[in-house]
């Protein structure tokens, strides 16, 4: 595990990177489920209103950072070692932040789930 988290080769990185993405769309598939039933408020304030439109959810969600990954992928094929380290501890905080945000959906789906 240790190795995952420090490897940053490029490969290793578009790896990261889809890792990445996935936790972002089931944080939007799960944030949009437990909406749906009432009992849950988006606390993001950056997305509050877009969580009202499901298209809106999906291109800001699904669609602009599938772009911005690929893009910065693509952008990291000319990254020097420095900018491949640097860039490698970013991505990692990012998936650690979108883990503990997707941990915590899946705890209110347990908590869902004992309160019905």
């Amino acid at each position: 595990m240790i190795s995952f988290i420090s490897n940053h080769t490029l490969e290793s990185i578009k790896f990261k990177f889809l890792i990445l993405y996935l936790l972002n769309v089931t944080d939007i598939l799960f944030t949009i489920f437990l909406l749906s039933t009432g009992l849950f408020l988006e606390t993001n304030f950056l997305m509050e209103k877009a969580v009202q439109s499901l298209p809106t959810s999906f291109m800001l969600k699904i669609v602009l950072p599938a772009v911005l990954l690929l893009c910065l992928y693509i952008r990291m094929k000319k990254a020097n070692e420095t900018q491949l380290k640097q860039s490698n501890i970013i991505i990692n905080v990012a998936i650690a932040a979108y883990s503990v945000i997707n941990l915590w959906h899946l705890v209110c789906f347990l908590l869902l789930g004992i309160s019905h």
